[in-house]
């Protein structure tokens, strides 16, 4: 049997062409084929080129991270280092008065604040004095800092004193177990119960003692003075001595600063007492009566604010004594 078919002719050729040209036209449209691969190219190029950028935009997400937390560490450190309490430190003194300005402190290395009355300093504070201040010494006695003094606090028991001006004051009777001393550029400076200043630059050292002794150690040997003398040191060179008086116009500025003496309750022989050691001057009585008097009469009210000689007059003008200032003496005597 023979499957093969006769050529189709007539109008059954024509209906054979007529078909392939309907299936032929079922079919999608060239362009849209294009299109279609076009598209898949493109999105394929995008794919590609999004997976090559990961890496570049992890670490760059990686590096801003670390910025990030640089910073936020940087921050925690400095908020740390500023809420260190300061009371952790050994107490030095307190702030009992402040003339002409203000004392500026720092202390690590960011926390710069200024001082007032009332304020306690410690170790490892450095202070720039501005104005003149008094302090009242945790162990005992006070400190007098004139305008213009740079100081660091190193121990409870030593001061490093840069330049400026000083005045330490241990009253008798007071003898601490470790005695305060203040480091120089030339050498040291110990008390030995005493009234002394301090005056320092970047070039020499003046000391003047005004009562009891100090001991002075330098390059050149250890050295004592005692009230009336003035040393006189430079680094690397020989120690100059001479004699000064206690009292007058160059102590003046220690008595601005005198702490107030509280008479309620207490005798007048003590608060003259107190004056003439503010003052530098040596107490006396015309006779054995006024010195009785001193004795036995009790005061009171204030003389808080005034300086010692204002104080002075102030307190015997309340009293049957008066007094004279007589050279280097305070000479008092009865006001009949």
């Amino acid at each position: 049997m023979n499957d093969r078919r006769p050529p189709e002719t007539g109008k059954e050729a024509d209906l054979s062409v007529e078909k392939i040209l309907s299936g032929a036209l079922m079919k999608s449209p060239p362009e849209f084929h294009f299109r279609e691969r076009l598209r898949n190219a493109v999105m394929r190029e995008w794919r590609a080129a999004l997976s090559e950028s990961r890496p570049a935009r992890s670490a760059m997400r990686r590096w801003w991270i670390g910025i990030a937390a640089a910073a936020g560490l940087a921050a925690v450190t400095l908020a740390a280092l500023l809420s260190i309490p300061v009371g952790e430190s050994a107490l030095f003194g307190s702030i009992a008065r402040l003339n002409d300005g203000g004392i500026e402190l720092r202390s690590g290395w960011f926390r710069y604040h200024t001082l007032q009355v009332g304020d306690v300093l410690r170790v490892g504070e450095r202070l720039t004095v501005h104005g003149s201040a008094l302090v009242t010494l945790s162990g005992g006695g006070t400190l007098r800092i004139g305008a213009g003094s740079n100081l660091y606090i190193a121990k409870a028991t030593e001061l490093s004193f840069e330049r400026g001006l000083i005045y330490l004051d241990m009253p008798p009777g007071l003898t601490p177990s470790n005695p305060l001393r203040v480091a120089t550029v030339a050498g040291i400076v110990e008390h030995l119960g005493t009234q002394y200043e301090v005056m320092s630059d970047a070039r020499a050292v003046r000391i003047r003692v005004r009562e009891g002794r100090v001991r002075f150690s330098g390059t050149s040997g250890v050295v004592d003075a005692a009230a009336g003398t003035e040393l006189l040191t430079m680094p690397d060179a020989p120690i100059s001595r001479q004699g000064i008086p206690t009292y007058g116009r160059d102590w003046l500025w220690t008595t601005a600063l005198a702490p107030d003496y509280d008479i309620e309750g207490r005798s007048l022989m003590g608060f003259l007492q107190w004056a003439s050691r503010e003052l530098g001057r040596p107490l006396d009585f015309a006779d054995t009566h006024s010195r009785d008097v001193a004795g036995r009469t009790i005061l009171h009210g204030s003389v808080r604010g005034q300086e010692p000689l204002d104080a002075l007059g102030n307190v015997l003008a309340t009293t049957t004594l008066t007094y004279e200032l007589r050279g280097a003496t305070i000479w008092v005597h009865s006001a009949r």
